[in-house]
This record gives structure tokens, sequence and C-alpha cells, in this order.
């Protein structure tokens, strides 16, 4: 049964990332695809500059109390970048009143990768995030978001052993479904997963390039085909193969990475029933 899922990302009208990745994507899936953005942006900001940025934080709360006085109900709420304290709080307060209704809450931290947290992010950020997590049934961290999430502050190569140690952290700290992306095995690269005590590796062919977007890739094919009714692990390897696919097309055709995957020419992989 298709499922309504309300997104709370920023909005980047060039590039595709964050919303305009999540948006088709769940769509593809089978899903009603609610977006609340954060914010509204020019371009999507990885190696581009003069961007423009409006905030939308004013908008959050009161169009989610609109949703609630018209009756609109959410089977599950996946937040992505927010991008500042007022939004990540609003999240919060968005995601706790879900919870109460029984939606299913799933946390893509967006706030890390290469060791460290993003530079416009600082530590009261990165707890704002961890408040967050708590909240969720399931969190999405890339691996240096998970590490930080298991207290790990040391330098880790993203490798299988060290998966399964911060996967274990995590488990024993009360996340009970984890997506751990990021993760180098015999030279392929995929995910890292934790359901029901359970750890397994998804894995697909490696690329050297840099790719803006394919994590905001990775999380919304995931999400899009759990709540279509795959297994855990199944919806992880499917999301791995897709964003895979996304990339090898986009390798091919020579596109300018800075403004993301071509995932519109690899969206019908998702339409199938699996």
């Amino acid at each position: 049964m298709d499922k309504r899922i309300l997104t709370i990302q920023d909005y980047s009208s060039v590039g595709r990332c964050s919303l305009t990745a999540a948006l088709p994507i769940l769509c593809a899936c089978g899903h009603d695809a609610v977006g609340l953005p954060t914010a509204l942006l020019s371009t999507q900001t990885y190696g581009i500059e003069g961007f423009t940025y409006t905030d939308l934080y004013q908008n959050m709360l009161p169009s989610y109390a609109h949703w609630k006085k018209l009756g609109i109900k959410f089977d599950c709420l996946y937040t992505g970048f927010l991008g500042s304290m007022e939004t990540a709080g609003a999240a919060i307060e968005i995601a706790r009143d879900l919870k109460k209704q029984g939606a299913l809450i799933a946390v893509d931290p967006a706030m890390a990768e290469n060791g460290e947290l993003y530079k416009i992010f600082d530590d009261a950020y990165r707890d704002k995030m961890f408040e967050l997590c708590r909240i969720a049934d399931i969190v999405m961290p890339n691996f240096t978001e998970g590490k930080m999430l298991a207290g790990l502050d040391m330098s880790l190569e993203p490798n299988v052993a060290n998966a399964r140690m911060i996967l274990k952290i995590l488990n024993h700290n009360g996340f009970g479904r984890v997506l751990l992306s990021g993760i180098m095995k015999d030279g392929k690269q995929g995910t890292a997963t934790l359901c029901a005590g359970k750890i397994a590796f998804e894995m697909n062919e490696s690329f050297k390039e840099y790719i803006h977007g394919a994590g905001d890739c990775l999380s919304s094919a995931f999400i899009g085909k759990l709540l279509a009714g795959v297994p855990f692990e199944k919806a992880a390897q499917i999301a791995v193969d897709f964003c895979k696919e996304c990339i090898r097309v986009s390798v091919q055709e020579k596109v300018d990475l800075r403004f993301g995957l071509l995932i519109e020419r690899v969206l019908p992989m998702l339409v199938e029933k699996n």
C-alpha cells in the first residue's frame, strides 16, 4: 500500500539534491511525497559561488499546523539537510508530534563528511541533530556521522571492521535500525545495516569521482523501498544499486557533477516491484 511521506529538507532549484532528489525518488517508489522546505536556494552550494539563500523557517510550523487542520496524516517523516538551529528545532517538534501519531521517523543527519562537521555547523548544531536522531526509528548517517553518533573521536577508515564497531555501539545505545553509508569492502562501496540486532553489508561498484547529492539519492531510495514493504537489507541493496546506476550514467554522459546525478534516467528502476 502506498504511503504518504513528509520529507523536511532544503530546496535547491539547480542541483539534484535534498528535496529535488527526494521527491521524485519517493514518488517513483509509489508514494505520496510531501516536501516541507527549510530554505530555498538558487543552486546547491558545493563548488558553486554566488548562490542565493532564503530561510523558510517561518513557514515550517504554520504549514504543518495547516495540514493537521485539514486532517492530513503522514505514515513517515524523513528528514535530511536542515541547516540551522531553528529549522532543526522545528523538525524535532514535528517529529515528536508525528511519532505520537504512529508515524515512522527516519533521520539522515546530513551534517558532516570526511571526518568533520560541515563548516557552517558547530557542536551545538551537532547536539541538536543528535536530539533528533534519538527520536528516530531509523537513522541514516554516513560513516563520519555514524562515528560521531557513536561518540568516537578518532580517525577511522570506513571499512567493515569499523562499521561493525560503530553499529554495535549504536545498537547498545538504543539505535535499533541504522543505515550506515560510505563503507568500503573488497574494493566496492555501499552500506552497513543494523536491523533486529543483525549487521549486514550491501555493496556495489565504487567510483573515484566526488558525487554531489548521492547520499540524498541513497536515503530517499532506501526509505521509498522500505515503505513499499521491501525488507530492510534488501531495501538498502536496492538503494545502493540505484545510486551506482545513477553514477554510472552520469559519468558516462560526462555531466557537471556539481549539479547532481541524472536520476531521471534511472527512476524506472525504482518503479519496478521488488
